[in-house]
């Protein structure tokens, strides 16, 4: 165990909270003892941060004497040992912190101590606490101090009254909606979103916008991931700027399109750095409307920052309108394929097939690919097969939750005899990467394209979707008598490019 003395030098150098951290379960009782007897705020800022491990909060829970070290930390004439007992308190959420929080941060007279008596009144959570905070004001002012207090109290009230969940009313008027979707598939996308009067812009290999003011309409294409709203591209990837470009479009659309008036309750995502919760805490302490409430956990909506370089693009995503495409989608598997993946491979495989064909899926999973298929063009028949049991149940379920038609059978697919072929083969084929083996899947896909000229009905086709593209040309080629390579494209899912393949039945 380490000495007061060890502890000592250790705090006294440049970041030593962090570097005694290192040796936390060696320095965790004298830390403490420096603390309780001497009133160490370099201590203090150490407890802190054992605080938010469950076994050493426990451990300060059940100190008799921390709580009077941490009411006489309170009334300390430093007012870095205030700030840092302020947010051991917060960690440590005793009710009874409450009314000695409360009476200093009515005294406190340097404000950067303020923002931590708020925050931990707002983890506290008591009546008195919520009223405290409440009544406090933190002032109009722009330096930093004025700005992290507004920041701080905005953040306690949250946590005690997070704003409500709102409904979707509409959008009130035309917006540009980006809909992402599958890699090298945005043309596919176009083309259905045409076929539903839209004018859509290509603007990338796996985007399409449009622009409307009916949300609705939007969601009866099912070629794209999600809907998001642009905001602003290219803006400089730092908090304050990212607050000014996205605060007003976020509440403007907020106020179109909801049921009843704010606080709205928005989340932060960023992608593309590494330290991603940072930024997100810049930008929530830089947007400065009390109509806009930074609640992780009660949103109505989300700000996407996609970070390029030095550079971001924004985009807002609603959370008040659901997306009701997908009923049937109550149980995947790991290696499920998303339905706007197989809704935009099929259409791509299929274009505008024709009614009343028979479908087949003999790797079918949860049911995905059939579903989508279903609702491309109705069809007389869909079977699935899968060798496991619980993916049978799960299609069944998903089938039933969807109202579709789809039929499903437990075999192995090189057992499995078509009393009436097929028009169509289609199917998610293992990845070898991703469910059993490269080897296993050699024998797999081998079993099936024997399977195929049995099942199909002379001229049908199969689209089969896989990342062992390689083997599975060259198990084509070796069937060159009964099977034809019509076409094959690629795309992108999950950082893996699996190939999109059609074939037909000589």
């Amino acid at each position: 165990m380490m000495t007061k003395d060890e502890a000592r030098r250790i705090l006294s150098e440049p970041n030593g909270s962090e570097k005694l951290f290192e040796h936390a379960h060696a320095a965790f009782d004298a830390a403490c003892a420096l603390f309780v007897e001497e009133g160490s705020r370099q201590a203090a800022a150490f407890l802190v941060r054992s605080a938010k491990q469950k076994e050493y909060k426990e451990k300060l829970l059940s100190m008799d004497a921390l709580d009077a070290a941490l009411l006489a930390s309170l009334r300390d004439d430093d007012p870095k040992l205030r700030k840092n007992a302020a947010r051991l308190m917060g960690e440590l959420k005793k009710a009874a912190y409450a009314g000695p929080l409360i009476l200093a941060l009515r005294c406190e007279a340097q404000e950067y101590a303020r923002p931590s008596m708020l925050l931990a009144l707002g983890a506290i959570g008591t009546p008195e606490a919520v009223e405290a905070l409440a009544a406090f004001s933190a002032g109009v002012g722009e330096d930093k101090h004025a700005k992290a207090q507004r920041e701080a109290l905005r953040a306690a009230r949250a946590l005690n009254v997070p704003p409500p969940v709102h409904g979707f009313s509409g959008l009130g008027r035309a917006y540009e909606i980006e809909l992402r979707t599958p890699d090298r598939l945005s043309g596919v996308a176009a083309e259905e979103l045409r076929a539903l009067r839209f004018s859509p812009d290509i603007v990338s290999r796996d985007a399409v916008r449009v622009r409307t003011e009916d949300l609705s309409r939007v969601y009866r294409a099912r070629c794209f991931h999600e809907a998001l709203f642009p905001v602003a591209m290219g803006v400089p990837a730092d908090g304050r700027a990212i607050a000014d470009a996205a605060q007003g479009a976020l509440l403007s659309l907020l106020q179109d399109s909801s049921d009843a008036p704010g606080p709205y309750g928005y989340r932060i995502e960023v992608r593309g750095v590494t330290d991603r919760g940072s930024l997100a805490k810049a930008i929530a302490a830089s947007i400065g409307d009390d109509a806009l409430v930074n609640a992780p956990s009660s949103y109505d909506a989300e700000l996407r920052v996609e970070i390029y370089g030095d550079r971001a693009n924004l985009f807002l995503k609603l959370y008040t309108c659901r997306d009701p495409r997908f009923p049937y989608r109550k149980h995947t598997l790991p290696a499920s394929i998303h339905p706007a993946t197989a809704a935009a491979v099929l259409r791509y495989a299929l274009g505008k097939p024709e009614k009343g064909k028979r479908v087949l899926d003999p790797c079918c999973g949860s049911g995905t690919m059939l579903f989508e298929r279903e609702r491309l063009a109705p069809c007389a028949a869909l079977t699935g097969v899968d060798i496991a049991k619980d993916a049978i149940a799960m299609a069944r379920e998903n089938a039933d939750a969807g109202k579709s038609a789809a039929q499903f059978v437990r075999s192995d697919l090189s057992d499995f005899t078509a009393h009436r072929a097929y028009d169509e083969v289609i199917a998610n084929l293992p990845f070898g990467n991703r469910v059993g083996s490269h080897e296993k899947n050699e024998r797999l896909y081998a079993a099936l394209l024997d399977k195929l000229p049995a099942w199909l009905k002379p001229g049908g086709i199969a689209v089969l979707y896989t990342m062992e593209f390689t083997l599975l040309k060259t198990l084509v080629r070796e069937r060159e008598k009964t099977l034809e390579l019509l076409s094959q494209g690629t795309t992108a899912a999950g950082g893996l490019m699996p190939g999109i393949f059609l074939l037909k039945r000589k």
